[in-house]
């Protein structure tokens, strides 16, 4: 084995290499031929073959382009690429088929329990009666039919009794037959003014503020038959 020429080419591929390195992205054709051929003299050299020292002697003296030349007569051709090996054969694994789960078993609904009838206990009807109303409470809801042409005018029908009445004879009233108290006089005509018929509305004073403030009393009596006979204009 020739030390020497070993040596020299190895000194010229670690420069070429350093070269190349230094812009390795415009890297030459020209360049890459020529680290093929130096690395082929150097592979020559380490066998001792006999062409070995007489191309890298035509190497040495002759241009850059002759070498460059030789390299690419040189070269022997790529290895034919070996065919890919084709992927085994996949086996399908069998599909495993998993038996539905039994039906949970049928449940009978149970019947809901028969209610416990209790004993018709019969209790004696309820006999409600209206305690007696005297003849004083009576007299003031009782009119004479009117012959006057203005007996007649004063009974004409009104559709509201609290606006039927002046301011004045609303006060006179609230202290006359409700005792001074507004809330009661309000409450018992918005009732009045929602009923039907006049002895609907007898029934509810009788039985309620016609009792409770005496209207029957000599110095309400007549104040009282006044408010009546303006109540029972509200369902003539």
């Amino acid at each position: 084995m020739d030390f020497r020429k070993s040596k020299i080419l190895l000194e010229k591929i670690s420069a070429l290499h350093q070269s190349m390195s230094s812009d390795a992205e415009n890297v030459s054709s020209i360049e890459l031929d020529l680290m093929k051929s130096y690395v082929r003299q150097l592979y020559e050299a380490l066998l001792d073959l006999p062409e070995a020292d007489e191309k890298a002697t035509q190497s040495n003296s002759s241009p850059k382009v002759e070498v460059i030349k030789a390299s690419k007569a040189a070269t022997p051709p790529p290895r034919p690429t070996p065919p890919p090996i084709p992927d085994p054969p996949k086996v399908e694994e069998p599909e495993v088929i998993t038996p539905p789960p039994p039906p949970p078993p049928k449940v009978e609904p149970t019947p809901p329990p028969t209610p416990k009838q209790e004993p018709e206990v019969k209790t004696a009807p309820k006999i409600t009666t209206r305690p007696p109303v005297s003849p004083e409470l009576e007299e003031l809801f009782s009119f004479e039919t009117a012959k006057e042409l203005s007996e007649k005018l004063s009974e004409m029908p009104i559709s509201d009794i609290r606006k039927a009445m002046g301011l004045n004879e609303r006060i006179f009233t609230v202290n006359e037959l409700f005792g001074g108290e507004k809330d009661v006089f309000d409450t018992t005509v918005a009732e009045l003014n929602k009923m039907n018929s006049f002895e609907e509305a007898k029934r509810y004073l009788i039985t309620g503020v016609a009792a409770k403030y005496n209207w029957a009393s000599k110095d309400r009596k007549n104040k009282a038959k006044t408010f009546i006979k303006l109540v029972k204009r509200r369902y003539n």
